[in-house]
């Protein structure tokens, strides 16, 4: 259940708006009976992990869900899907493939002693502190070219957080052509 009426209300226009391009990232390990529901029911999910770890690890991988599957019944998505291991939205204009591969390639880190290590980020807990202690170029990193936004559960506020990338200005483009500029702004009180 949403935390306020007014994160419920930004969350349907967004949903009702945007449906075609927003994708829920899915954390099985957070609610892995979500999975069952999404598989009894039919609807599309695709694991982010592939071969082996995709089996291994099926019930604790992140998984990207379509919201076009939800366009007509936001409500229950709402109401069956949001916190239910989704605490995040991604919306892309690449498409599923590519914003598949993109946030794959965001699932690993390496640490300071040099050890790949998975990056939870899908959480939305863990997304919240990365955001506020990122730089730039790790958010244009992580957002690649097939994230346009993404919005998430701030655990903390109640809030639903749109963090929105755009291309710099073309002067800037030509200094630093990868670099793009961000924008976090509460979707309550912005859409």
């Amino acid at each position: 259940m949403m935390a306020n009426d007014a994160a419920r209300h930004a969350l349907h226009r967004l949903l009702s708006e945007r449906s075609e391009t927003l994708y829920a990232l899915y954390d099985a390990a957070a609610d892995n009976s979500l999975l069952a529901d999404l598989q009894r029911d039919g609807l599309t999910h695709e694991c982010l992990y592939s071969g082996t770890k995709a089996i291994t690890l099926r019930n604790v991988a992140p998984y990207l869900i379509p919201c076009a599957q939800f366009q007509s019944n936001v409500a229950g998505f709402i109401d069956q899907v949001w916190r239910r291991g989704v605490t995040m939205l991604v919306e892309s204009g690449a498409g599923c493939e590519a914003l598949k591969i993109q946030l794959k390639k965001n699932s690993f880190v390496r640490n300071s002693q040099g050890t790949d290590c998975y990056f939870r980020y899908y959480d939305a807990r863990a997304f919240g502190r990365f955001v506020r202690m990122a730089t730039n170029d790790q958010l244009s990193e992580f957002f690649g070219s097939a994230c346009l936004t993404v919005y998430f559960d701030d655990a903390g506020s109640g809030k639903i957080i749109a963090l929105a990338g755009k291309k710099k200005t073309l002067i800037s483009r030509i200094f630093d052509p990868s670099a793009m500029q961000f924008n976090v702004s509460d979707i309550d009180t912005n859409q």
